[in-house]
């Protein structure tokens, strides 16, 4: 069975791929489950301007594999030339390239890109035939059950024909409409299975909020993707329950190597290293001296704070710890403040 980590704009970066990954290969019992990443959507448009500014999104390592690359935008030949140079750069470092057309994040919403990606259904069809036909990567799209309610039978129908096309795809159970309210219409993705050319994968998304959902929603799909409640517990992926020295334990590495990460950037731009290190070893950024760049973890703390809220999610007595957490900018001070914390409840 595929269990896969959802795309999530400002989440799924490195540092929580790599935290995701070592915990499921720690306690997998299941040697026919699969893991698969994602990486944070890029704009095809920003990649072809400005390489450089966009690229951090997919930096991943050889690690993460098998590791989907997302792309997206609404312009086929930016999409196109955008594909075939990320499979240049990355042939045989990533399992395929992944098309978002179902993705609601504040920045995304505020263009049009998407809503056209659903409402020209005709177009769509040729931009995912047109990047099936020319990549030698597998190639999978991600969307949604359409674009309310009245849209449904519509969408079935241009996904059956998609699957021709793809190798996989993944399915959010919710409109655009929508968005993250409402109910979860998990027989469209069952249906879609049905009608789906056999070759191609279907995979459910949305409301799993444990390993026994992930189980008993999976029914006749290939697999599930889960992404909110994989961030306060990225054990999800296994029937293992953590103890709290285990979630200390987690926070701990997770801070330490998202600061690792952010001086791992911080010295590609400023020594213009892009073309030459794309693809760094884990070891090369897990042995980073954080102390001895202090000056360069400065975004730290604020990047962690959404990551530690909900890792404290269902610990009691964590709201002091939270209101700390932001109004701490210091990194050595913020993880003073998560051992002085856990210090008195483990």
């Amino acid at each position: 069975m595929i269990l896969a980590l959802a795309p999530m704009d400002g989440i799924t970066d490195l540092a929580c791929r790599v935290i995701t990954k070592k915990i499921f290969e720690k306690h997998n019992k299941n040697p026919e489950n699969q893991l698969i990443l994602r990486t944070e959507f890029m704009t095809s448009d920003g990649y072809i301007a400005n390489p450089d500014k966009v690229i951090k999104h997919i930096i991943h390592t050889e690690y993460e594999n098998p590791l989907i690359l997302q792309i997206f935008w609404w312009n086929k030949k930016k999409l196109l030339k955008t594909a075939l140079d990320i499979e240049k750069k990355y042939w045989n470092k990533v399992f395929w390239i992944e098309l978002n057309m179902g993705c609601p994040a504040n920045n995304v919403m505020k263009s049009w890109w998407w809503s056209a990606l659903l409402k020209d259904k005709e177009s769509s069809l040729d931009i995912i035939k047109t990047l099936s036909e020319n990549l030698k990567l597998p190639f999978s799209i991600k969307s949604r059950t359409g674009l309310n309610e009245e849209d449904k039978k519509a969408q079935m129908n241009f996904l059956i024909e998609a699957s021709n096309f793809c190798h996989m795809i993944t399915i959010h159970a919710r409109t655009l409409k929508e968005l993250y309210s409402g109910n979860w219409d998990r027989d469209f993705i069952y249906e879609l299975k049905k009608g789906a050319n056999k070759n191609c994968k279907i995979i459910g998304n949305g409301g799993i909020n444990s390993f026994e959902e992930i189980k008993s929603k999976t029914k006749n799909l290939d697999g599930i993707m889960v992404g909110q409640s994989a961030i306060w517990n990225p054990r999800i992926f296994t029937w293992y329950s953590p103890s709290l020295q285990e979630k200390f334990e987690t926070i701990l590495e997770h801070i330490s190597l998202l600061a690792k990460f952010e001086i791992f950037i911080s010295d590609l731009n400023s020594q213009n290293l892009w073309k030459n290190k794309i693809k760094p070893k884990l070891k090369e950024i897990e042995s980073i001296d954080i102390q001895k760049n202090y000056k360069k973890v400065y975004y730290t703390p604020l990047l962690f704070r959404k990551y530690l809220h909900q890792y404290l999610k269902n610990i009691p007595n964590s709201k002091e710890l939270k209101e700390l957490c932001n109004k701490t900018k210091d990194f050595n001070q913020s993880v003073k403040n998560i051992q002085d914390f856990f210090s008195k409840i483990i």
